[in-house]
């Protein structure tokens, strides 16, 4: 979500033509570039997003920016990514704490200077007013991967890192939503751990990311 939230700039390409003769750039020639429209994504694309449980070890107040947090999270394996996350005006400092979901197959980026390393998953109402952690099942393992109910095809081993050329998340994204019952759901599949459902404290028919 944070990646996202900080990244968005609402902005429109445009691309210019020249004469031929002159070199003189006219209005009248402006094209706009229109992306061309994502099919949506199947559960086959969902399957080779990567999110797992992590658990938040230290998390800080980007030092520069009134948005970040930075973030020190426990995924298993003894491994602990650094993330920075777009949550500052929505979620208080002490509750960045306990397990939480991190999609961890991402490139790496960096967000205002710090180096993220995977995208903390959360649920959120229409207008990005609400925000809230997506939270495993109570007894959910560290490091454990999300599967979906009805769905076998997501195993425990690592996926490969998203290619962004492919936009899976760009597919998969509009089909990621809490359902009447809080559950985080991909289309009609309910995500879910080793224990149970993966869970939004408030946030009914809301959009993941």
């Amino acid at each position: 979500w944070a990646r996202r939230c900080v990244q968005e700039t609402g902005t429109q390409e445009q691309t210019q033509q020249e004469q031929q003769t002159g070199g003189e750039q006219q209005p009248n020639q402006v094209v706009e570039k229109k992306e061309k429209e994502l099919p949506p994504g199947t559960v086959d694309d969902f399957a080779k997003i990567d999110i797992r449980v992590g658990k938040f070890v230290d998390v800080w107040k980007h030092p520069e920016s009134d948005k970040l947090y930075c973030e020190k999270i426990d995924i298993g394996e003894g491994e602990i990514r650094e993330i920075a996350s777009g949550l500052q005006q929505f979620i208080k400092l002490e509750d960045m704490s306990g397990l939480c979901l991190v999609m961890v197959n991402l490139k790496p980026k960096k967000l205002g200077g710090f180096p993220s390393n995977g995208m903390v998953v959360c649920a959120s109402n229409d207008d990005h007013t609400q925000v809230e952690l997506l939270r495993p099942a109570e007894g959910s393992q560290v490091g454990e991967r999300i599967t979906l109910e009805g769905y076998d095809k997501i195993t425990q081993e690592r996926a490969a890192v998203l290619n962004p050329k492919h936009k899976i998340l760009e597919k998969c994204f509009p089909l990621m939503k809490t359902d009447d019952d809080l559950n985080a759901c991909f289309d009609t599949y309910k995500w879910a751990t080793s224990t149970g459902q993966v869970k939004s404290s408030t946030l009914k028919n809301s959009s993941i990311s």
